[in-house]
């Protein structure tokens, strides 16, 4: 085995930072790009609503897969060479969706294209943190996680934007142009570490998964679940209560979380973790149980700039406690073993919410929807009170 003992630059703006930071911003537009129009292209070809259902979640079912595998390959392997192998997976299924409208092809680029996303977003954290400072880590991995904000505030419209002006494939063209750049910055960038060899170790669980991560995960999940509640099932929730403009709600999130998410980081480096993820979790939940309740849009506006400062601050900080916790020779099954948790309540997120409004009527279900978001957050705060005092007193 490889073992890897990192030599820490003591400037967060350093070459390496600042070139990874664009890579991820590039792979997050690559990604974004084509999520408004994927569906309306495979409609188009006339492959039917079911098969399109399941070629769009067919990314999600990769991604989670591939999770604990690229936990591995990014702590026993070179994150450079990934991050090529990565951003050429992505451009490859891209193209593929331009050229082909075969429904096996389809489904193979499809896959192909998760791939590379789950490799890439597992090892641009853990050849990230190779360039962070030590005590920089929470403002660090913040600026990464606005990577994803960008591109999911600003591509799904310039995707959009390409398709209607110049044809579908053209905006195909274009999310591939920006994964072969992110591909060709990869080439710029120097593995800090010096390198000592081993004999190799057989793989164990610890290896696939961190025990260490738990805690975090965990918190993250109670995130994610109310995040996939959201995204699903805002919009017919606005419509059942008369709500116009309901886009403003993902546009302030959007633009209030690219504000909160790199001071949060510098709370945490200078004060703690307690100080950024416990008032996080308490601005969420009442973020949650107020959007249930919520019959106009300043109200809805409320819930939603809440929810952007307490999650905004909560997220980043998780996941460089997380990394901290289970160390930076492991970060990229640290990284694997967060991103899991996530996906994983993600998908139970809008199950759980379709299952509550197909059994209630329409104001009580959503308002039971939004507030087991709030009694799950609720819930993962007194977890983790509870790990901290008794595990963690150091934080």
């Amino acid at each position: 085995m490889i073992n890897q003992i990192t030599t820490q630059p003591e400037k967060l703006w350093n070459k390496g930072y600042t070139l990874i930071l664009f890579t991820s911003v590039l792979s997050s537009f690559s990604f974004y790009l084509i999520t408004t129009i994927l569906s309306k292209h495979l409609l188009n070809i006339e492959i039917g609503f079911s098969m399109t259902g399941f070629i769009v979640g067919l990314f999600s079912i990769t991604s989670l897969v591939c999770r604990p595998i690229c936990g591995i390959t990014s702590d026993r392997f070179d994150n450079i060479k990934l991050l090529k192998i990565g951003n050429l997976l992505m451009a490859a299924g891209l193209l593929g969706f331009a050229f082909f409208k075969s429904v096996p092809l389809l489904i193979l680029f499809r896959i192909i294209n998760g791939v590379g996303f789950a490799i890439n977003s597992t090892s641009q954290i853990s050849m990230a943190s190779k360039y962070i400072p030590q005590n920089k880590t929470g403002e660090g991995i913040g600026y990464m996680g606005m990577s994803n904000i960008i591109g999911s505030a600003v591509a799904p419209a310039l995707g959009s934007a390409l398709e209607e002006r110049y044809g579908m494939q053209t905006a195909f063209f274009a999310a591939a142009a920006m994964a072969l750049a992110a591909f060709a910055i990869v080439f710029f960038l120097t593995d800090t570490s010096v390198k000592t060899t081993e004999g190799r170790k057989k793989v164990t669980v610890k290896d696939i998964f961190a025990p260490a991560a738990i805690p975090f995960t965990i918190v993250y999940a109670a995130f994610s679940f109310g995040s996939g509640v959201i995204s699903s099932y805002l919009i017919v929730f606005a419509l059942n209560q008369q709500i116009d403009r309901i886009s403003l709600y993902f546009t302030l999130y959007a633009l209030m979380l690219i504000f909160i998410r790199p001071l949060s980081g510098k709370i945490m480096d200078r004060f703690g973790l307690k100080y950024t993820v416990f008032p996080g979790l308490i601005l969420t939940i009442i973020s949650m149980f107020l959007l249930g309740r919520s019959t106009t849009l300043v109200m809805v506006l409320i819930s939603c700039a809440l929810r952007a400062v307490g999650q905004g601050a909560a997220q980043p900080t998780l996941q460089a406690g997380c990394i901290n916790s289970v160390g930076r020779k492991s970060s990229g099954v640290a990284t694997s073993t967060y991103y899991l948790g996530g996906d994983i309540a993600h998908g139970l997120g809008p199950i759980a919410g379709g299952w509550i409004l197909a059994n209630l009527a329409e104001n009580q279900g959503y308002q039971l929807m939004f507030d087991l978001c709030g009694l799950l957050l609720a819930a993962a705060f007194l977890y983790f009170a509870f790990i901290m005092k008794k595990k963690m007193p150091e934080n």
